[in-house]
């Protein structure tokens, strides 16, 4: 790539000056801290742009002006300052030679020893912090300082237990040197340092244990004295104790502790012996008052025996430590992040080959371990782990292409295929284990897409074997598998459908018979949601599917539901599941399918869900007839959910009364089991895992979920206000909770922590909506493009964090828990479905669908309901109750919390109509109320609800209602100390003012503002945390008018990011704690974002605040905190967006580069959005600055996440700015992306994933670099050393995407492909390549790509031969790339793209010698002769077996090329041969599928009718209904090149293809083509009416057509209406109608290139009509008649003058601005006009007489156009003529009357000329010239076709002559104005108007022959024109009128002679000669009369002639004349 070069930049750093010590004593505290951050910082950015050398030469300035530091007072050394000077060493010494290293370590550590170790400890602090740097980059340096180091800061640790930062940045230190010095420390010593670190693992500082941990395992990992037995289990120990903390960072700390040392007993296999360092000299030792240890004697030679495991020991350890007994969640989420780190240490390469022992860990020892599968919530939360551990990181981090189809073959072999055993000692996998392992091979099979292809058979039957499995679970998993599976090997559809329903019918007659068992009827369930499954993917995949078994299956289903109740209970119960479960799945086929069925499946509904009988109240019924009862209701309830949300357009009125009656009933029944209170009997049970309250809350559930869809489709008007009684008790009555697990939760009520992590998946009945800081969408927020989560602020996304976030779910969502959530028909990407949005259980699920419910009723109701409701809310709010039970208060808070909240945000939304309203004051002040109270509690969560939902209300409320809440939260911080309610308070403050606005809040901003400014400096972690967020919200809402408190917000933010008081590393213990949880240097990046984007461009003008937010984003962005960093990018990213002449560009391009493969997705996310703006506006530059590896890490990051939208936006962006200069660039890029092969995975160290930001690359630079060698031509070298290494190639959708873009790149140089030509071999090789892959997706894509070579280059020479094409010696290449398409394993959409391409091969012209054409044109032939045989499939090549559908579209791809062919030969003589011998059988197969086509389209509810026969052959009610939509796209991709074809045969063969119109077979036609007939082809109205409708739905962008295809059209429609097609029944009234109003749009609307064909539809319409060849009525006074006939021509007249007045505005006077003409107006002008001409003829004589004045008119206006005068007014010269002629014929038909009438408009038109001139006369503008020129020569047009009816007495006659006389005064015009006088003059004999005009003009042109003018134009004088004039007469004249005019002219002539001029002579002698010539004797007496000097000098000027011009001597004497003169002038 062509990289821009840039100069040196202004931010190149510079050194800063030397530290001046006296200026910072003066200085204030605040401003010594900014000073000394200012100045370090400076000196960093310096010392990181120096070399090698540079950092060697700045040491020792580094040494002195640092060490100025340390005397300093304590106070200035805090955290940013510590950090600073930290990096200022490392940066220093991780460079250069280190010759300082040993001074600068010795003077610190003396310094740290001076004292007592417990007096100033800020002193101490910095100091173990800038010893730890140092040594964690030059230990190796000093390691005979390590032991010195250690014991200093051991003897610091034991006074550092007050201050928790202090003591974490000692064990932090301690880690950084055993991290460097490790094996050569002292045993004794490290083992002191190993006891204090265990010690620290169990401090109460999260902050002091992180560090204590991330010191045990540096000791572990680099000290040999520590990997045995016994600190093997301590540690291990340590960890599960850690594992218990609260704390995210701790946890993550103790799992890469345990990895890190399991990785290390994995490796080690053997005994070693460890020599020590030979004795250095006396360290210095720590001061003896303090400590008399002194260092230790150095250790002897010993043998260390290591404690080892294999891989399976190490996983069998963490499964045992995972499904201990007693272990807790927590726990078992730390195992599990440590399965991931350890997977990471482990390396690709290893993973993959252990995937068998890996997946029988995860699936058999966890998944199936009895301490797991015992407990609900450990099952579900152990499933999601394995989950994790198995897919997100196994399967998508580790495993290529080649080891997830390994990984597939291990499940399916291993697992699936083990299921069910066939030998006795062969091992089963459990239930847990299977559904595991299915749910593996699903992710695998989405991560594979078409890849699997290769194994379908194998996971076809395996799947297929799995789905008879018993369990409910694993039968769910694989229905999930199936979808996915046939989803991407669509070819398996129709087999999978035909088998599981043949397996289902075989189990349905067993389940009838004897051998019936529970195994039978679930073998028979799992059979009927695997034929649910698939038929639901029907309507995503058509063309593979095959709709006649829905009408089978739908018939079975209703058999089953009448017979279901002649069996026992169990096999009715198992019949009416399978039953609805069916009838659920058919739902999902859309409208037109269920349509059909709608009248029986209302009556089936009705049946299953009857109206209560009073004596169900009385009569008692046990246990299991409820459970049965309510079954069949949960099932038929089931199957009308599945119909709303697919068929919401069939809902009427009634339809969705009489469904809320079925409803009512159901609910009223489930009422009067409430009041029974029955009792279960354990032994009568339906099922023995759902007890009769389960089956109660499913049903409710269901009943929820079809009100809730029922209000979403705008049916809910029926619905009363009781629901909400019911809705309101489940989410908030505090006694309605029970469940089975009531006594687990009572017995855990004493040790309740948090309702967010108790583990019983139900947590006292609260919802699953609110999910951590994050909540779930309501379906009225919901849009098709976003996910089902509003993700806040805080949620963080990263490798684990789904791992953390379920510790706060105490709800766990499983497909089995719904498996309607199956049927949808979202198609997900791998890696992107959030495990959250897995349907919660049936006693969650009521609870979530309560609320919504209330949300969408509540706003419904009338006031007084609503007070009532929400008083009801109130009171279960406040419930004495609940202080009892502190669990289900929690609860009913955070349910009211979500669905007060959700009822403001219905109202405030975008989607509420007119009746969603909360207006009542009474109703706000109870909600405000209820939320405030909210508002004030101490969950997070909850609590930033309730404050987003007050500002929410406060908006509704008005400007009074909002600032009563602002002063009541004012004084409630000001009375209110406690942290959480002034946190919620502050909260409050900032959502007021972001929802009521900037406009509305603007009053009360200043007071929200320093409330919140307080507030943010309260030194509570909790106060200042929300507060700062609370006024970045504030800022954002406020906007500009922010802009005045932006220098106190800047100095303030400042002030806390340099205190000590607002970070992690604090003295309090509890402060640490919380900011480590809610990072402060987060938040306070986010409010700098936030304000910036508040000052906007503004921070232009305001340097100092732009100074300090650079130095704070500068070091944010170098925070350990990935999140912060984020926060720091985005800073970067806007102030670059506003300001880029003051922020580093170069710097931020290089500083995110590292982030752009980071493992925290929101890291990387925003690296590559920072990527992406910049390259919106300079890809070059961009990679300029970030280098060249930026190029290679692009790919390879795209290649990890192929489905990342923002990957692809940068890439595309790149492409449309480089794509035409850098095309060859893109060709060496992709075919580099294609024959790529990237290395394993190495292994990522511990320490990169603790810190989880920017870790080692995942692929060396060697990978990136390769790709810059393959694109400069060397990738083979590169791929073969690749290989070597064990690479594998790119995943196949990198490959499809680097052919997307050549594709594009392309398409982009189509017009000049010139550049290309070198490469055009690269391009074919790419192509053909893709073109034969296994993956179906790649040859599509290669495909494509010939098409577009065919496409660029089928019309290029060859450079080397112009004879040939240029793709002619690449055509058995391309044949070679076709034929695969029709292979067995094709696909019918490549074999249909394939053809395509084989008709632009031919229609291109490559090879136009038919026998040479090959195979392309064999496969054509091959594929029309399939498509004409009628009955049998079609098949083309291999391919065979096809669905119905996909053999439609083949058979219009075939026909679709036919066609493209034949309107190919009209231009292309070579292709008849190709065309012609198939016309006669294509022509009805283009006609069928052009009815066909129509059938579909406008018969919508039939569709063609039985028995006729389409291009699949016979069709019935369920075809078209079930496939119209389907198949209808194939014909609207098609039907107009077939139109285009007809049309154009129409032409070619008019007798073939009207005797096919007119539906008559091998009848001929006689007379010419356009033989009129009354009556249309049986075929028009079909060809007429597409047309027609894709004209009118073509501007909207509908499917049928584009924009782009009227032009197309418009032409087809050209010729369809021709009479001997249309006959006269376009002249129908309706269909005229219909028809100009649809012209007259597209006039309106379109551009040129659809009003040319529209002004020939226009005139042949015109010019055929019936009425302009017949008689006309007449009225009594003889003039005709206006009747319909007319009318409908001026309606056609009219619609050529609309195009004109589109041009031109002022045709009908409209104001206009003047705007230059394009050609293809010019042409449209011209074609307009003549088009004109031509109609007028066609009307009567006398209405034909006003349409010339009406001409005459246009004509006028266009010459008063100044934009026409200079191409169009020439051009319509000839229109002009034909219309003045056919005036004049007309004289000759018209009476006395009509012929004054005539004369008058001609003479009108010729004064309006005339008067032209003379107003234009004295003008010498460029226009008036023009203006002038076209004048006259309209003149010479009129006068010479109006001659002979102009009368010779005409007053206008002597101003003609005097205009044109005039003109000649006009040097521009003067030679315009000759022409014309020299016209009138020559044709002036012709009439007697002529002859006068002449009279008039001669006179007047020798009288100008006198003059002596100078023209300025071409130098000639006015004599000289006059003359040539003057000779063009005479020689125009004959016989006796030759002589007087000669005698006028030859004196005239001789008049002018002036001899000084030799250039004007030779032309008068020209003249004379030309007049001699002319008449010799008329000349000779004509000389004979004038006088002799006239002769003389004539004498003279004749013989002149024979001088010869190149003889200059003086006498004048030629010894040779050069011209014989004849005639002797001598008289």
């Amino acid at each position: 790539m062509a990289h821009v070069s840039r100069g040196v930049s202004q931010f190149t750093p510079t050194l800063p000056d030397e530290l001046d010590i006296a200026t910072l004593n003066s200085l204030t505290a605040d401003k010594q801290h900014v000073y000394l951050f200012t100045w370090l910082s400076d000196l960093f950015k310096y010392l990181e742009s120096l070399d090698q050398d540079g950092a060697t030469s700045h040491q020792m300035f580094v040494k002195n002006e640092l060490g100025k530091l340390t005397p300093l007072s304590s106070s200035n050394f805090t955290r940013p300052i510590r950090i600073l000077v930290g990096r200022c060493y490392m940066e220093i010494y991780s460079k250069g030679d280190r010759k300082t290293l040993f001074d600068v370590v010795s003077e610190l550590l003396t310094a740290m020893n001076t004292g007592k170790a417990d007096k100033n400890i800020d002193s101490k602090f910095f100091l173990v912090h800038v010893i730890g740097e140092i040594f964690s980059v030059a230990g190796d340096s000093i390691m005979a300082m390590a032991a010195h180091g250690i014991l200093s800061l051991t003897r610091v640790l034991r006074y550092s237990s007050n201050h928790a930062g202090y003591r974490a940045t000692i064990f932090k230190s301690l880690s950084q040197i055993f991290s460097m010095t490790g094996s050569f420390v002292d045993e004794n010593l490290a083992r002191d340092v190993w006891k204090q670190a265990r010690n620290g693992a169990s401090d109460k500082s999260s902050l002091v244990r992180v560090a204590a941990l991330d010191c045990l395992r540096e000791i572990f990992k680099n000290s040999p004295n520590f990997n045995n037995q016994s600190d093997s289990e301590n540690l291990k120990s340590i960890v599960m104790k850690a594992f218990e903390s609260p704390q995210t960072c701790v946890r993550k700390a103790a799992a890469v502790c345990w990895a890190s040392s399991l990785s290390v007993a994995n490796t080690i296999t053997t005994t070693v012996v460890e020599v020590a360092p030979k004795k250095s000299k006396k360290l210095p030792s720590p001061s003896p008052e303090e400590d008399g240890h002194s260092p230790p004697s150095q250790p002897t030679r010993k043998v260390v025996e290591h404690v080892t495991y294999t891989f399976e020991d190490t996983l069998a350890q963490l499964a045992g430590a995972y499904t201990k007994p007693g272990a807790s969640a927590r726990v078992r989420a730390g195992v599990t992040e440590t399965y991931a780190e350890f997977f990471f240490l482990c390396g690709a390469a290893e993973i993959e080959s252990q995937y068998l022992a890996i997946a029988r860990n995860l699936l058999d020892d966890i998944l199936s371990s009895p301490n797991i599968v015992n407990h609900r919530f450990r099952k579900l939360t152990s499933r999601r782990h394995i989950h994790f551990l198995l897919n997100d990181v196994v399967g998508l981090q580790f495993l290529g292409e080649n080891g997830r189809m390994n990984a597939v073959k291990i499940l399916v072999n291993e697992f699936l295929k083990n299921y069910p055993v066939v030998m006795k000692d062969q091992y089963e996998p459990s239930k847990y284990a299977l559904a595991g392992a299915v749910g593996s091979l699903k992710f695998l099979i989405e991560a594979l897409g078409s890849a699997i292809i290769s194994l379908q058979t194998s996971i076809r039957d395996a799947l297929l074997l799995v789905l008879q499995h018993p369990n409910y679970t694993v039968q769910i998993a694989a229905c999930s598998c199936i979808r996915a599976f046939v989803l991407y090997v669509p070819s398996q559809l129709v087999h999978m459908t035909t088998t599981t329903m043949t397996n289902l019918n075989r189990e349905l007659a067993v389940l009838k018979g004897r051998r019936s068992s529970a195994d039978v009827a679930g073998r028979c369930i799992g059979y009927a949601n695997g034929l649910s499954i698939t038929i639901g993917v029907t309507d995503l995949r058509p063309q593979y599917a095959s709709l006649d078994l829905t009408s089978r299956i739908f018939s079975l289903a209703t058999s089953l539901l009448k017979g279901s109740g002649e069996s026992d209970v169990l096999v009715s119960t198992t019949q009416i599941e399978v039953a609805w479960t069916l009838i659920s799945g058919l739902m999902s086929l859309g409208p037109n399918f269920v349509k059909l069925h709608l009248s029986q499946l209302l009556l089936l509904w009705k049946s299953a869900l009857p109206k209560p009988l009073s004596k169900d109240s009385v009569v008692e019924k046990n246990s299991l007839e409820y459970s049965f009862l309510l079954h069949v209701r949960e099932c038929a309830l089931s199957s009308i959910l599945a119909f709303l949300q697919f068929n919401a357009r069939l809902l009427t009125s009634d339809v969705s009364k009489r469904l809320v009656v079925m409803l009512q009933n159901t609910m009223t029944f489930l009422n009067i089991i409430l009041a029974k209170k029955v009792v279960e009997d354990p032994t009568m049970r339906l099922s023995p895992s759902l007890h009769l309250v389960d089956y109660e809350m499913m049903v409710r559930r269901r009943v929820f979920q079809c009100y809730i869809a029922l209000i979403e489709a705008q049916h809910g008007e029926g619905l009363q206000a009781d629901i909400l009684t019911s809705a309101v008790s489940l989410f908030a009555d505090p006694d309605n909770y029970t469940s089975p697990l009531s006594t687990t939760i009572a017995s855990s009520a004493g040790t309740y922590e948090s309702i967010w992590e108790v583990a019983d998946n139900y947590a006292y009945g609260v919802c699953s909506i609110i999910r951590g800081f994050s909540t779930a969408k309501f379906g009225f927020e919901k849009t098709d493009d976003e996910v089902d989560e509003d993700k806040s602020w805080l949620s963080t996304d990263s490798l684990s964090s789904s791992v953390e976030l379920m510790l706060h779910e105490p709800t766990v969502g499983a497909m089995e828990h719904d498996y309607i959530h199956l049927l949808s028909k979202i198609e997900t990407k791998s890696g992107l479905v959030p495990w959250q949005s897995y349907p919660k259980s049936s006693i969650t699920a009521v609870v979530d669908y309560g609320i919504e419910v209330f949300v969408l009723l509540l706003p419904l109701q009338t006031e007084k309901i609503q007070e009532s409701i929400l008083e009801q809310v109130a009171s279960f709010l406040n419930s004495s109750s609940l202080q009892k039970d502190p669990g289900r208060r929690a609860a009913v808070t955070a349910n009211v919390a979500i669905a007060l909240s959700g009822i403001v945000k219905l109202v405030t939304s975008v989607k509420r109509n007119h009746r969603h309203r909360l207006a009542d004051e009474s109703v706000l002040n109870i909600i405000m109320e209820m939320l405030r109270s909210i508002a004030l509690k101490e969950d997070d969560y909850v609590r930033i609800i309730a404050a987003d939902a007050i500002g929410r209300l406060s908006a509704i409320g008005g400007h009074q209602f909002m600032g009563i809440q602002v002063k009541n939260s004012v004084d409630e911080i000001v009375k209110n100390r406690d942290p959480s309610a002034r946190a919620g308070l502050a909260l409050t403050l900032g959502s007021i003012h972001s929802h009521v606005g900037g406009m509305a809040a603007g009053f009360h901003l200043k007071n929200i503002a320093s409330i919140l400014m307080s507030l943010s400096n309260d030194p509570h972690p909790t106060v200042h945390f929300w507060a700062l967020k609370a006024l970045s919200t504030t800022m954002e809402s406020a906007g500009l008018t922010f802009s005045s408190y932006a220098p106190s917000t800047i100095g303030m933010l400042c002030t806390l990011y340099l205190s000590d008081t607002h970070n992690e590393q604090c003295m309090s213990i509890l402060s640490s704690n919380l900011e480590v949880e809610y990072s402060t240097v987060r938040v306070l990046a986010h409010c700098i974002d936030t304000l910036i984007g508040v000052l906007g461009p503004d921070l232009q003008d305001h340097p100092k605040n732009r100074e300090l937010i650079s130095l704070l984003i500068q070091e944010m962005a170098n925070e350990d905190d990935p999140f912060t960093v984020v926060e720091a990018i985005k800073c970067y990213q806007h102030a670059i967006l506003f300001a880029p002449q003051y922020f580093d560009t170069t710097g931020f391009c290089q500083k995110i580069a590292k982030y752009i493969n980071s493992p925290v997705n929101d890291l990387r996310n925003t690296a590559i959005e920072g990527y992406y703006q910049l390259a919106r506006n300079d890809v070059n530059g961009v990679f300029a600055y970030a280098g060249r590896a930026l190029d290679g890490h692009i790919w390879l990051a795209y290649d990890a996440t192929p489905w990342h939208e923002g990957l692809k936006s940068i890439i595309l962006t790149w492409l449309a700015q480089t794509g035409v200069t850098e095309a060859c660039l893109w060709v060496a890029r992709c075919q580099a992306i294609l024959v790529k092969l990237v290395a394993r995975r190495r292994k990522r160290s511990a320490k990169s994933l603790a810190l989880d930001i920017a870790p080692e690359p995942e692929l060396g630079d060697e990978e990136v670099a390769s790709f810059a060698a393959s694109e400069a031509g060397s990738g083979g070298a590169s791929d073969s050393n690749a290989k070597t290494e064990g690479g594998e190639p790119l995943k196949w959708q990198t490959r499809v995407f680097a052919l997307t873009c050549l594709k594009e790149m392309l398409a982009m140089n189509r017009e000049v492909p010139g550049n290309l030509i070198p490469k055009i071999g690269d391009i074919i090789r790419a192509a053909f390549s893709a073109s034969t892959s296994s993956v179906l997706e790649m040859r599509l894509v290669g495909v494509r790509l010939l098409d577009d070579i065919l496409q660029t280059f089928g019309k290029t020479a060859d450079p080397d031969f112009a004879d040939s094409a240029l793709l002619e010696q690449y055509q058995a290449q391309i044949a070679s790339a076709l034929t695969p398409a029709f292979s067995s394993d094709s696909s019918p959409e490549l074999a249909a793209e394939a053809i395509n391409v084989c008709a632009d091969f031919i229609a291109n012209g490559v090879v136009q010698d038919v026998p040479r054409m090959g195979r392309i044109l064999k496969l054509l032939t091959n594929a029309l002769d399939s498509c004409m045989t009628e009955g049998d499939e079609i098949m083309i090549g291999d391919l065979k077996g096809i669905s119905s559908t996909a053999q439609v579209m083949l058979k219009l791809a075939t026909l679709s090329a036919w066609a493209e062919l034949q309107v190919a030969s009209i231009e292309r003589d070579y292709l008849r041969d190709v065309t012609m011998p198939h016309v006669k059988s294509l022509t009805p197969l283009w006609l069928t599928a052009i009815k066909e086509f129509a059938q579909l389209r406008f018969e919508p509810e039939s569709g063609p009718a039985n028995g006729t026969m389409t291009l699949s052959g016979p069709i019935d009610n369920a075809y078209s209904a079930g496939s119209k939509e389907s198949v209808l796209q194939f014909y609207e991709q098609s039907w107009l090149k077939i139109v285009e074809a007809i049309a154009s045969l129409i032409d070619q063969k008019p007798d073939l293809v009207i005797a096919a119109l007119g539906d008559r077979k091998g009848t001929a036609i006689n007379g010419d083509k356009d033989e009129k007939t009354d009556e249309p082809t049986a075929f028009f109205f079909v060809l007429f009416g597409i047309c027609f409708e894709a004209l009118v739905i073509a501007p909207g962008g509908d499917t049928m057509a584009s924009k782009d295809d009227m032009p197309e059209i418009l032409n087809a429609l050209k010729k369809i209406l021709r009479p001997s097609v249309s006959g006269n029944s376009i002249y129908q009234d309706a269909v005229f109608t219909e028809t100009i109003d649809l012209f007259d749009r597209t006039i309106l609307t379109e551009g040129f290139l659809c009003q040319e064909p529209m002004i020939e539809i226009l005139k042949n319409l015109c010019l055929n009509h019936p009425a302009s060849k017949r008689m006309f009525d007449t009225d009594i006074n003889g003039n005709d008649v206006i009747n319909d006939g007319l009318n409908q021509m001026f309606e056609l007249l009219r619609g050529v003058v609309l195009i004109l007045t589109q041009i031109y505005p002022a045709l009908v006077e409209l104001p206009t601005n003047p705007k230059p003409l394009t050609d293809d107006a010019i042409t449209i002008t011209k074609q307009a006009m003549d088009a004109f001409k031509d109609m007028l003829e066609s009307f009567p004589f006398g209405i034909r007489l006003d349409l010339y004045a009406t001409y005459l008119h246009m004509f006028n206006c266009l010459l008063d156009t100044p934009a026409c005068q200079a191409v169009v007014i020439q051009t319509l010269l000839p229109n002009l003529k034909g219309v003045l002629r056919n005036v004049v014929k007309s004289c000759t038909e018209s009476d006395a009357e009509s012929y004054g009438q005539i004369l008058q408009e001609i003479r009108s038109f010729f004064a309006f000329l005339i008067s032209t001139l003379e107003q234009t006369s004295h003008t010498q503008r460029k226009e008036a010239v023009a203006l002038r020129k076209n004048c006259l020569l309209c003149l010479v047009v009129v006068i010479g076709s109006c001659e002979h009816i102009m009368s010779a007495n005409d007053s206008l006659i002597e101003d003609c002559t005097t205009a044109i006389i005039e003109s000649f005064n006009n040097p521009d015009v003067a030679l315009v104005a000759a022409q014309c006088a020299k016209s009138l003059l020559i044709t002036s004999s012709r009439s007697s108007f002529t002859q006068m005009l002449g009279r008039k003009l001669l006179p007047q042109l020798v009288a100008l022959a006198t003059r002596e003018q100078l023209l300025t134009n071409n130098g000639n004088d006015m004599p000289t024109l006059v003359g040539d004039i003057l000779v063009a007469f005479i020689k125009s004249l004959d016989g006796e009128t030759a002589a007087p005019a000669m005698a006028v002219c030859i004196p005239v002539i001789l008049y002018s002679i002036n001899e000084d001029e030799p250039e004007l002579l030779s032309v008068q002698r020209r003249q004379l000669i030309e007049i001699a010539g002319a008449d010799t004797v008329s000349f000779k007496s004509v000389v004979a009369r004038i006088s002799a000097s006239q002769r003389l000098q004539l004498d003279k000027l004749m013989r002149s002639q024979t001088i010869n011009p190149t003889n200059n001597d003086e006498d004048g004497v030629h010894s040779t004349p050069s011209i014989q003169l004849k005639t002797n002038f001598a008289f």
